[in-house]
């Protein structure tokens, strides 16, 4: 007869399925054990991240593009802006002046530096902006005023009062049902005759608001819009570069395709056109003297040879091309200068 005290021993003897239980157990406490350890290293050594952080916007700079004008010298505009985009470079804000507001207004509408280009090269832009010194022109003229004079309506001296350009501008970046909407935010530069001040247009009728602005006193004739009669901005201001700071930009890159001012001969000005032209060059360079050490970066294409109304393919191809290159010449400082104020920005976050 077994004692109690084998039969307990008989009862409590490991059986082979007990004790495999028992190994599987052993190894998953292992395995959680490990588990734990690996994580405390990972939390320990990693920079702690909260359950259901929310994704903080990236700190840059907000980057503001001021567009000069400079008649056709402009097209130099077009090849800025392809490396910039192709540099993947941000623009935030743009604001132009004559020539220039016509380049931004349509990029700010969706056209592409590429399209750009084939609009100018193709004479599209230069067939409602063309400017004639014929005498034709100057009878037209008298005889437009003779009527206005009969029909009551206000006239206003220029060789030009045509909406070609205005019309051209909202048809290029309207949508298929007419509306307008604008990819950067715009500002547009102009003058009111009657007040003397710049004007700085920011809503409305974005072809009006160009055509303000190309209005280039004596051959084109004021827009009236509101109660106010305006011009060309660059009379006052054609290198917008504070209106670029005051819409919010951290850094404005300025494009100057101000022509360089050259000691020219008596017989350049034997034209009305030559005289014209050189009033205007002289009035570009007392104001970019002043106003270009406001930019953060200058964008300065070598224009020589390229005129104010050289409207020809081959003059605003070398436009183009010579915007293009110094723009890339550029690069590494403006990537510099977008570093340099990043980092500021978010020193200045903490």
């Amino acid at each position: 007869m077994l004692t109690n005290n084998v039969i307990a021993r008989r009862l409590h003897k490991p059986t082979k399925q007990s004790h495999n239980v028992k190994n599987v157990r052993l190894l998953r406490a292992k395995a959680l054990a490990m588990t734990l350890i690996v994580f405390l290293l990972i939390t320990h050594y990693s920079s702690p991240v909260p359950a259901f952080a929310e994704s903080k916007p990236v700190v840059r700079p907000k980057i503001g593009i001021a567009l000069g004008g400079g008649g056709a010298r402009g097209a130099a505009h077009i090849g800025v802006l392809r490396v910039l985009e192709r540099e993947n470079i941000p623009i935030d804000n743009l604001v132009g002046t004559s020539a220039g507001a016509l380049i931004a207004s349509l990029y700010s509408g969706g056209i592409s530096p590429d399209d750009l280009e084939k609009y100018v090269l193709s004479g599209a832009i230069q067939k409602v902006y063309k400017t004639d010194f014929s005498i034709f022109r100057a009878i037209f003229i008298h005889l437009n005023k003779v009527t206005h004079t009969f029909l009551g309506k206000p006239f206003y001296a220029g060789l030009y009062n045509d909406h070609k350009l205005h019309r051209f501008v909202d048809q290029t970046i309207s949508k298929s049902d007419g509306s307008i909407e604008l990819n950067i935010p715009l500002h547009i530069i102009a003058v009111d005759l009657i007040t003397g001040l710049p004007v700085v247009i920011k809503s409305g009728d974005v072809g009006l608001a160009v055509q303000a602005s190309t209005a280039i006193p004596t051959l084109r004739q004021p827009i009236p819009i509101n109660d106010q009669l305006l011009i060309d901005g660059g009379v006052l201001k054609n290198i917008p570069i504070e209106e670029a700071k005051k819409m919010g930009s951290d850094i404005v890159i300025a494009i100057d395709v101000d022509a360089k001012m050259e000691q020219s001969k008596p017989e350049d000005f034997r034209s009305f056109e030559g005289v014209i032209i050189r009033v205007i060059s002289l009035g570009l360079k007392a104001q970019s003297e002043y106003i270009l050490n406001k930019a953060d970066i200058v964008i300065s294409p070598n224009l020589a040879g390229v005129g104010i109304l050289d409207l020809d393919p081959k003059s605003l191809a070398k436009a183009i091309k010579a915007g293009e290159k110094e723009a890339e010449k550029l690069i590494p400082s403006i990537k510099r200068t977008i570093e340099q104020k990043t980092t500021a920005l978010r020193i200045a976050k903490k």
